[in-house]
């Protein structure tokens, strides 16, 4: 029978509190040890049935159904000399399906010591023996204490190698052939990086791998790995490895370069020696030439000073040209500086005073110390090297020269393992550096789109340097790493020198220190320890602001707060761990957990700050797009989470290189997804941003503060470049300040934009630095802007033209500002005519921009640091008329969007295909599988309807596009293992886009601001933004109020669902949240159509903002209604088994027991709504 053990999830909780109660007559309180307990594991069979349920926790306790006051007292006595909290745990709950109970206890109990590599013993109080009625536990735990005055209860151990039996490593042998080689054409199928067999040992021949076998010598090691008499894996190995090629891609200074220690520190030394010589050479020569400037300046004004006119000329001749001066003080400078800062200083104090005789200022200068000039010694501070210096020194001086010496690592070529024992692959590790016992480092390196086996959780990965196109991941093991005896305690002010030492080198060494030692004396800090010496430290803060974090993420999704009260969660303030031991943070972390009293631990990372070295281990938070209105509770940070729940669960580490190229809203939701799948973990995104992440304007879905929350500088690549260039066959990317990037896959998100900047800018790349979008003028343009500038120029006849005059009008710049439009332009904006339609019901008179064409720009003579154009205007309508010229500061952008003519020449010389836009498939791939587009910039092929994609939410969009991209890794994953060969496994690894696209629900909103203060509002269906209209469509309705505050237009389709909301009036309406009411039938807006009818809604906007309402605009609501309509279909399709209601009333308690949880765990989001506190009525 095929038992199975995971990590136990929410929706087991049902079945695991029937199967505790049938087995042991007991209630567990699953759900509270989901969020309390340190492991929770559950055993499935082959049919996904829960038959087993393992409860670990790290604090002495005894088993469920055997607890009691007696018997808890008595195990914390008994099992404290064996219990240390990191490599110690308690079974709580271990209960199993009789009938499974020998094959459940072992899938859970090895499953345990799996997940947690530095567990070393269980411990567990039960009643009696359990040799008669739990088999499966007595074959791996022994008795070792009991106590009849405890009822009776019995203390047994299970040690780590009772449940995962150690592997059996040697030497491999030739006669091992035979046994190799089914592990190894296993693994050409999973992971061919580390199944391909070296060139030397002529791999196309047969016996290949005898031949590697044969060709151990000192710098090259073969193991196996014997398990139940049988070979289950083989690591081949070398010491032949080229470190300089390493150095040159891999950021490996932390690890001395691989070099022995002594050689790296006179390298270092070397290089910021050369790098402080030519700074201070440059100071000097500086300095020397100032000092030339200010005394011919003193002289020439001597010399005017003393006499007439004759006697300045005759002393200005006399002087050297400042150019020739300056060029002989920086050639005596930099002859003076050969000896470095020493001898400058030796010259200094010396050498004014020392005259011809020369013997007292030797007596002088031999008894005084060497006096430094104040200018001296600010050059000589100013000169020394920051490490980057030095290192990019150490690059350039030895990159490329041959070692001396050997580098301290070995590499693993090959590692081959038995699927059921490919978790104990870093078992090869020790013996690996007894092979090597010279090294101190293990390196392997894999393939970017290849999947990590499971000996890369047990290593660290190393960051590559800045524009690498190395195509391999780099992974790292120190020898140190295997030291046993890794603890976690209380941190002690006794502690602080070792702590100091863990730290010194840090730029904020001194802050870690003083942090620590409040946090040690309010024990609120843990250190880690190894055989005695403190490894890592954490400082908690124990209070947090749960209100700003509820308001601002989606906490609910990791901690259940009616089970985990506020004393139970914790803010990390501080924390480091030594490279070495990175493996080690989850059990760190966990460990100090325990230790602190607390649930959940949170990190805040703002912008710009570093992310920590345990963001690895750490979930981030999903920020809420939709906070509260308060100003006070807007969190500039992004906020990631550990918590007792999550702390063992790890995501499946995704190496491939994915290059996202557009900034738009599609392509940042192409990254919030990325970032937050629950799954994967993406370690190399890059977001291509020309000129930054712009954000801004009523309809937009990702504000500043969403961007902060996001945390992107944490874990993507920020680049201020676009795509110039693409080659398909290699996958590189060139851009446009000429570097390249390699992809594995490539999103095209980059948008329709006003092509104004690089019409005019190609003609005369000066006016570029004139020409901005209207989103750049609400983000960048000023007060101070609004004084200098005189001609302003709006051109374009679209809703952003109106935005870009509020803008102006709010900076009291509109009387300087001149509005074009090329002739028919505003009259063929469909929304444009929304707007005028609802305006001139309002009476409202809109600006008309003039109909005239922009020609050109020419720069005129500038004056002062401000740019000054010429701008040609012409008129169509009169095709003999003279154009106009007038003075331009300033060109607003604002003509239909279109894609860039750069981008379409790069996307067709690449041969992707292009109908009026980039097409796609269902799934957003190209015809390039490796390419993906998204956004307004693509369009569905014909197959799938044709439809353009800027019609539909670009948030929608790039959410469902990131999910392609995690279906097609999920489906790699599973395929490599299934497939006949390695080509196989490649084609299968794309599923085939669905026949249709769907799951695209949210409206997509457009809207502006408008001179006069007012604003204009128009979310819709894509049906409605395909062909917009204040009308709506065949056989719908539409519900209309005017009021003094504006107008409010909704519009039904025949099936009573919102199709359309418009809105035109003062008040400043959020488009997004408005647009969360499109899609819904009308049925949920609290009997809409009749109180309209009825005369009840004066006023849409007003009736459609009342609290009420507020549970249709959260951001959850959409998961909820999918919930009610699945639970409702079943409910339905059940009736007739149900009874004669048709399952009516099951399905009322059933929606009303979901939204009252609902209302529980969204209390802090939904103030205006009370939870009864009966659960029915």
């Amino acid at each position: 029978m095929g038992i199975s053990a995971r990590l136990t999830v929410s929706r087991d909780v049902v079945a695991i509190d029937a199967l505790v109660k049938k087995v042991s007559n007991v209630d567990p309180n699953s759900t509270l040890l989901l969020g309390s307990a340190l492991l929770n594991l559950s055993a499935l069979d082959e049919k996904d049935n829960l038959v087993g349920y393992l409860c670990l926790d790290d604090v002495p306790c005894a088993r469920l159904g055997h607890a009691g006051g007696p018997a808890e007292v008595w195990t914390q006595e008994a099992a404290g000399p064996r219990f240390k909290l990191g490599s110690t745990a308690f079974v709580r709950v271990c209960t199993t399906d009789p009938l499974y109970e020998i094959e459940a206890a072992s899938a859970l109990l090895r499953a345990a010591f799996l997940l947690i590599p530095s567990l070393q013993t269980l411990l567990m109080t039960a009643g009696g023996e359990l040799s008669f009625t739990e088999p499966g536990l007595a074959s791996v735990f022994s008795r070792v204490a009991s106590s009849k005055e405890a009822g009776g209860a019995v203390l047994y151990e299970a040690p780590r190698e009772a449940v995962v039996p150690p592997l059996t490593i040697r030497p491999a042998r030739v006669e091992d052939h035979d046994d190799m080689l089914p592990i190894l054409q296993r693994c050409e199928r999973a992971f061919p990086a580390l199944a391909k067999l070296p060139e030397s040992s002529r791999p196309e021949e047969p016996f290949a791998l005898t031949r590697v076998v044969a060709g151990q010598d000192d710098r090259n090691r073969v193991l196996v790995a014997e398990a139940e008499g049988r070979l289950v894996g083989f690591i081949v190995m070398t010491s032949d490895v080229d470190t300089g090629n390493l150095a040159e891609t891999f950021d490996l200074h932390p690890y001395d370069n691989f070099l022995p220690p002594e050689v790296y520190e006179q390298q270092y030394e070397e290089a910021r020696g050369a790098v402080r010589e030519r700074k201070l050479t440059a100071l000097r020569a500086e300095a020397a030439r100032r000092r030339q400037e200010e005394e011919e300046e003193r002289e020439v004004e001597a010399a005017e000073a003393e006499g007439g006119e004759g006697e300045g000329e005759q002393a200005a001749a006399t002087l050297p040209s400042p150019s020739a001066a300056a060029a002989a003080a920086a050639a005596a400078a930099a002859r003076g500086s050969g000896d470095g800062a020493r001898a400058s200083v030796e010259g200094e104090a010396a050498g004014g005073e020392q005259g011809e005789g020369g013997e007292e200022g030797d007596a002088a200068g031999a008894a005084e110390p060497l006096q430094i000039s104040p200018e001296e010694a600010a050059m000589l501070a100013e000169a020394e090297p920051t490490d980057e210096e030095t290192r990019g020194e150490m690059l350039a001086l030895f990159a490329g020269t041959p070692l001396e010496v050997e580098p301290t690592l070995f590499a693993v070529t090959m590692l081959c393992m038995d699927p059921a024992f490919e978790a104990q692959a870093h078992e090869f590790l020790g013996s690996a550096f007894a092979a090597f016992h010279d090294k101190l480092y293990c390196v392997v390196t894999l393939p970017h789109d290849s999947h990590e086996p499971a000996l890369m959780e047990t290593m660290t990965r190393i960051a590559p340097l800045p524009g690498s196109l190395f195509p391999e991941v780099l992974f790292m093991f120190h020898r140190h790493a295997l030291l046993p005896d890794f603890c976690v305690r209380l941190g002690s002010p006794e502690d602080l020198e070792q702590v100091a030492t863990l730290v010194s080198g840090m730029p904020n060494a001194p802050d870690i220190c003083a942090s620590f030692t409040g946090a040690a004396a309010a024990g609120t800090a843990a250190v880690a320890l190894c055989q005695g010496e403190v490894v890592g430290l954490c400082t908690v803060n124990p209070e947090v602001d749960l209100e700003l974090l509820q308001a601002n993420f989606a906490l609910a999704s990791h901690v259940d707060l009616a089970y985990q009260p506020r004393p139970q969660h914790g803010e990390i303030d501080m924390y480091t761990m030594n490279p070495i031991f990175v493996h080690r943070h989850r059990p760190f972390l966990a460990a100090a957990m325990r230790l602190l009293g607390k649930t959940a631990l949170y990190y805040a990372l703002p912008p710009g700050q570093q992310p920590p070295d345990m963001q690895e281990v750490l979930a981030q938070v999903a920020p809420r797009h939709r906070t509260a209105f308060d100003k006070q509770l807007q969190a500039e940070f992004a906020l990631y989470a550990f918590t007792r729940a999550g702390a063992f669960k790890r995501r499946r580490s995704v190496n491939a290189q994915i290059v996202i190229a557009g900034a738009s809203e599609c392509g940042l939701a192409v990254l919030e997804r990325l970032l937050l799948d629950t799954e994967l973990q993406f370690n190399y995104l890059t977001l291509l941003a020309p000129g930054g992440i712009k954000v801004g304007g009523m309809v937009c879905q990702y504000t500043a503060g969403v961007i902060a929350r996001l945390g992107l500088e944490a874990r993507v690549l920020l680049l201020d470049a676009e795509m110039t260039g693409l080659e398909r066959e290699p996958r590189v990317v060139h851009l446009s300040d000429n570097s390249a990037l390699s992809y594995n896959q490539l999103v095209i998100t980059a948008g329709l934009q006003d092509q104004s900047r690089y019409r005019f800018a190609d003609a005369d790349p000066e006016v570029a630095g004139l020409l901005v979008t209207e989103l750049e003028l609400a983000a960048d343009f000023s007060m101070n802007d609004a004084l200098v500038m005189n001609d302003i120029v709006v051109y374009g006849g679209g809703l952003g033209a109106y935005h870009a005059l509020s803008v102006l009008e709010a900076k009291s710049a509109i009387e300087k500002t001149r509005f074009l439009a090329p002739p028919g332009q505003a009259a063929a904006a469909p929304l444009v005519g929304v707007l005028s339609h609802m305006a001139l019901e309002l009476g409202l008179a809109l600006p008309l921009p003039e109909p005239l064409e922009l020609a050109s720009l020419a720069i005129v003579k500038p004056v002062g640091p401000e740019l000054h154009a010429t701008a040609v205007v012409v008129d169509p309508a009169e095709p003999g008329a003279a154009p106009q010229e007038a003075p331009c500061d300033l060109v607003v952008g604002c003509e239909p969007p279109s894609v860039s003519r750069a981008l379409f020449a790069c996307l067709n010389d690449a041969s992707l295909v292009f109908d009026g836009r980039l097409v796609v498939d269902s799934a957003f791939r190209t015809n390039d599988p490796h390419i993906y587009a998204g956004g307004t910039i693509a369009k569905l092929s014909r197959r799938y309807g044709g439809a353009h994609l800027e019609h539909y939410n670009s948030r929608d969009v790039g959410t469902k596009l990131a999910a392609s991209l995690v279906a097609c890794f999920t489906a790699s994953a599973e395929k490599a293992s299934e497939s006949g060969d390695a080509a196989t496994a490649a084609a299968a690894a794309l599923p085939p886009p669905p026949a249709q696209l769907t799951g695209l629900h949210r409206a997509r909103a457009v809207g502006c601001s408008l001179p006069g203060g007012h604003h204009f509002m128009f979310a819709g269906c894509p049906a409605a933004l395909a062909a917009p209209g204040v009308a709506p469509p065949p056989g719908g309705s539409e519900l209309v109020t005017t009021t003094d505050r504006g107008q409010t237009r909704l519009t039904l389709d025949d099936g009573g669902v919102v199709h359309a909301l418009m809105y035109l009036g003062r008040v400043p309406v959020s488009a997004q949240r408005m647009g969360c009411l499109v899609g819904l039938h009308s049925s949920y807006l609290n009997q809409v159509v009749r109180r309209h009818a009825a005369g009840e809604v004066r006023d849409l906007l007003a009736f459609l903002t009342e609290p009420w309402a507020e549970l249709l605009y959260n951001e959850s609501f959409g998961g909820l209604r999918e919930v009610l309509l699945e639970t409702g279909l079943a409910s339905v399709s059940m009736g007739d088994k149900a009874g004669g209601d048709g399952g009516l009333v099951q399905w009322v308690t059933s929606v009303q027991d979901t939204l009252l949880e609902f209302a529980r765990a969204h209390a802090s989001e939904l103030p205006g709504y009370n939870v009864p506190s009966a659960a029915r009525t």
